[in-house]
């Protein structure tokens, strides 16, 4: 089978791979779609993990099946990692520092035309034979939306912020109704406000905002989001954000909270679904090209480059 491999230096290469057999207990699933992850971009991540196989925004048909509630043929979104729901970690609902969810994983990855998941992660697989295969995938990537919006404790009448509309950015804006979006590109801004968002390019802080999602991870964005946070705001930290310089006193004096939020667990897959279904949001709205796998290369630098939103690879 064919498969997209990150090597070093934001390489992405198509390669042949041996077919994943399927584990005890698990499934072995055909994959249908499989979006390219912004978080799949950073160099200094990803070179840490390479020689790694890309995707994990993916859903697929079941081919073989060692579960009864997965039957063979059924459309399944699965996430990548999933925890054990009995350590301390679990119990207070903070899935990702939970070690089994640390060590679970697709294999060999969901950009791949075949991949496998042991028992493990059936606890956070969810059937999707209601939906089209481009918006099951997107279930991991709204379901970190999910966990966003709930640490931050967003409420419809907050006067919402949301800095950077790529993909993540513009999946706030859909989930958070009123928030008004902050962008410097212009074909970023364009597609906002074809969705019918406010969008503001400029970057004078007007320190209106009870609550602002930062999208994006750099020095830049944290000094907007604290130009324009109203005194006792609630600042969201979404990605990394290394070599950022931060004054606690500035946030001190002014009751900021600065709150982070770091992938997702099984309560926000399941919110993340439903959000889905009831089409709050779509691929259509999210995705800029659906491609095929041996596009992705190209697709890769060009994500990179802004020059696209996103891909999502359409498997035959």
């Amino acid at each position: 089978m064919r498969l997209a491999r990150y090597i070093e230096g934001g390489q992405v290469a198509i390669e042949e791979a041996p077919m994943p057999v399927c584990p005890s207990g698990g499934l072995l699933i055909k994959t249908e779609a499989s979006g390219l992850c912004s978080g799949e971009l950073m160099a200094w991540y990803m070179d840490q993990k390479a020689p790694h196989v890309l995707g994990h925004e993916v859903c697929g048909r079941v081919v073989e099946s060692q579960d009864d509630r997965f039957s063979v043929g059924a459309r399944v979104a699965p996430h990548h990692h999933a925890p054990c729901l009995r350590c301390n970690f679990c119990l207070a609902k903070q899935f990702v520092h939970c070690a089994l969810w640390k060590s679970t994983r697709l294999e060999p990855g969901g950009m791949a035309e075949y991949f496998a998941i042991g028992p493990d992660l059936l606890l956070d697989c969810h059937l999707a034979n209601d939906l089209e295969a481009c918006d099951a995938a997107l279930v991991e990537p709204v379901a970190c939306v999910m966990k966003s919006r709930r640490r931050a404790r967003w409420r419809p009448n907050d006067r919402t912020a949301v800095i950077g509309l790529g993909v993540m950015g513009l999946i706030h804006l859909l989930s958070c109704p009123g928030a008004i979006g902050f962008e410097k590109n212009s074909e970023r801004i364009a597609r906002g406000i074809a969705l019918g968002f406010e969008v503001r390019s400029d970057e004078s802080g007007s320190g209106e905002f009870d609550l602002i999602f930062m999208c994006p991870g750099s020095q830049d964005v944290l000094d907007l989001a604290l130009s324009l946070a109203a005194p006792g705001a609630r600042i969201l930290q979404f990605a990394p954000m290394p070599g950022a310089h931060l004054d606690l006193n500035a946030i001190y004096f002014r009751d900021l909270e600065l709150i982070q939020s770091y992938s997702c667990g099984p309560d926000d897959t399941t919110q993340a679904i439903r959000e889905i279904r009831l089409a709050q949001v779509i691929a259509k709205d999210v995705v800029s090209d659906f491609i095929k796998l041996s596009d992705l290369p190209q697709a890769y630098q060009d994500m990179k480059a802004g020059k696209i939103l996103k891909p999502m690879v359409i498997f035959d």
